[in-house]
């Protein structure tokens, strides 16, 4: 008994590794989602000469989400998760050299 070409446990562990991707890729999409909205909130909410800090999206993004926790997303750290937002276009970062962190310039309105 002879199986079709590309059939049987290869197939099957290809398939497993895509839906594996996919989900990783849709965790990811909702890790951002909630930071894109936190932001867009926190900068609707201060004024245009106010500064918002990474840490500061953590914190209402705690307020909001009281389970969030970036790992859930596939992200070891929330910089990394912020890293991911910049790569994409999505913020734009900047490090401050006084104090270590991190200040949100700007984001896409259009995520």
């Amino acid at each position: 008994y002879l199986t079709p070409a590309g059939s049987g446990a290869g197939d099957a562990a290809r398939t497993a590794a895509r839906l594996r991707l996919a989900s990783a890729l849709d965790d990811c999409r909702r890790g951002l989602d909630h930071v894109m909205a936190t932001v867009e909130n926190l900068f609707q909410e201060r004024g245009p000469e106010d500064k918002v800090w990474a840490s500061m999206v953590k914190q209402a993004l705690k307020r909001r989400q009281p389970g969030f926790n970036e790992s859930y997303y596939g992200f070891r750290s929330f910089g990394k998760l912020l890293d991911e937002a910049h790569a994409r276009k999505l913020l734009v970062l900047e490090p401050d050299e006084k104090s270590g962190g991190v200040i949100i310039k700007s984001y896409n309105p259009d995520y």
